[in-house]
């Protein structure tokens, strides 16, 4: 029973099973056709017997069968050979006349539906009769109609094919159809499994190679080093016989454990964000008291203490204040993350918004050298959006294009009116003229903590959270960021927002 657990050899022998099965039919299918188209051939060729006999025999005297004309045909035709049966019968089907011996007639009574076909004009063979000598076969035959001073008296119905030659032909069949059939269904069988074997092994090999190295795979998580050899003999020893259910087990197991460690790393995130939100909570507050005392201070002694101590201070204000800058970012990305940020939608002049933003840095971008602008300047264009956080938007791309454009380059916010998602809507656009992010890069500048090597100035104070979180602010409007940027052309990031429709 090891031979029929192996897939390889289910396989082969459900190959061997069809093919041979096909190989019956096909051959069975052979010889009713064949035995078909010879019936067709023998009775269309003696289809006018029955009535030539009629001719010749003259069986009939003053209207009634004549039994010695009758006994005289009988004797000519068993001269011409056992291959057929001569009967006569009334209108009704009633055998009236044979010349069977005592005992094999079955039936005395037959049907007349196939002698009416045959003598029709329309006739179509092989038509098939009873046979008076078989209560159930019927053959091939020949009739005609027996009239006398245009009476009809009955039929004159010739079987074609005695019982004796049935027999003879039976057993030549038998013996001939027994060879033939033990020498093609075994050239079938042997041609099946030389072929079978072969084509399967080819389509099951590499199935069967890949459950084998996932179960050294699995095991080796479960076993050590020493038993290995141990492992691959038991291993190969269930592979061989049973593959697939080898498989399934492995991939169950191994989908098992990849959910399990999925939930893990969801369990995981959660935590991470978590601590980001309990941590940056937590340093707020002595961050603020320090920005606090320093200011305080620089407020009281700034103008009486000595340069050095000025100096000292300043630098400590200014990383507090690029510190508590980050522990905010920080926190926001976090609060982001836990999805409990709720939206407060509103019409909002975007243009007018942008134009905001666009003044409040106004101041760094002389510094820079760096000209906003906002096209076009239309108060009237309206979007549906939380003001407080597209202002963060804003104020986030904005900051980054400054950075990342150097002396004399251009920094702009346009807003086009488009039809997307069979909805109106505002394509905003941000579009610096600065040195642009290399293709590698790319993909990465929506990640968190992740910063381009291509910034122009030496400001320390970005953690590369501004463009995570504008994506994060976005998703939360059911909007995508997109970016496209090439190295000393510049860089734009845009966006749709629904357009409010004032009614």
């Amino acid at each position: 029973m090891q031979l029929f657990k192996g897939l390889t050899s289910r396989l082969i022998i459900l190959f061997v099973l069809v093919f041979v099965s096909i190989t019956l039919m096909f051959l069975w299918f052979m010889g009713n056709s064949s035995r078909s188209y010879e019936q067709q051939a023998t009775q269309a060729l003696h289809e006018e017997l029955a009535a030539h006999m009629l001719i010749e025999a003259q069986i009939l005297k003053n209207g009634e069968i004549d039994p010695k004309a009758l006994k005289y045909t009988f004797h000519n035709m068993m001269l011409l050979g056992p291959a057929f049966e001569i009967y006569v019968t009334d209108t009704k089907g009633n055998l009236l006349a044979h010349a069977a011996e005592e005992g094999k007639i079955k039936r005395d009574k037959i049907s007349l539906d196939p002698i009416k076909a045959f003598i029709s004009p329309e006739v179509q063979f092989p038509l098939l009769g009873d046979d008076p000598r078989h209560p159930n076969r019927q053959k091939i035959f020949s009739a005609a109609p027996i009239n006398y001073e245009g009476r009809h008296q009955g039929y004159l119905y010739v079987i074609i094919g005695s019982e004796l030659e049935d027999k003879i032909i039976a057993n030549l069949t038998n013996n001939r159809l027994l060879n033939e059939s033990l020498i093609l269904g075994g050239s079938a069988l042997l041609f099946a499994l030389f072929v079978g074997t072969i084509l399967i092994w080819l389509i099951t090999r590499p199935l069967s190679r890949m459950t084998c190295n996932v179960l050294m795979y699995q095991e080796e998580q479960r076993w050590h080093r020493n038993q290995r050899l141990n492992l691959v003999e038991n291993s190969t020893s269930w592979l061989s016989s049973n593959e697939e259910v080898a498989l399934a087990s492995v991939i169950d197991n191994m989908s098992e454990k990849i959910a399990r460690q999925l939930e893990q790393l969801k369990i995981k995130d959660i935590q991470r964000k978590e601590l980001l939100s309990y941590i940056s909570h937590d340093l707020r507050t002595p961050l603020s008291s320090l920005t606090g005392y320093i200011e305080t201070w620089q407020k009281q002694f700034g103008d009486s203490a000595e340069e050095s101590s000025a100096h000292y201070i300043d630098v400590a204000q200014r990383n507090a204040k690029v510190l508590s800058g980050l522990v905010e970012q920080v926190f926001e990305l976090a609060h982001l993350e836990t999805g409990s940020v709720e939206l407060h939608r509103e019409p909002i002049a975007v243009a007018e918004l942008a134009q905001d933003i666009m003044d409040s840095f106004d101041l760094r971008a002389q510094q820079a050298g760096v000209e906003l602008d906002v096209s076009p300047k239309d108060t009237s264009l309206q979007v549906d959006a939380d003001i407080a956080k597209l202002e963060r938007v804003f104020g986030n791309l904005v900051a980054n294009a400054i950075r990342h454009t150097p002396p004399g380059g251009r920094i702009v916010i346009r807003f086009d009116l488009v039809n997307f998602d069979n909805q109106e809507k505002v394509h905003i656009t941000v579009q610096d003229s600065g040195v642009g992010i290399s293709k590698d890069q790319l993909p990465r500048v929506f990640e968190a903590h992740f910063r381009a090597s291509n910034k122009t100035d030496s400001e320390s104070g970005n953690a590369g959270l501004g463009l995570a979180i504008v994506k994060a602010l976005l998703a939360l409007h059911h909007s995508d960021i997109e970016v496209e940027s090439e190295e000393e052309q510049g860089t734009s990031f845009s966006f749709y927002l629904p357009r409010y429709r004032i009614t």
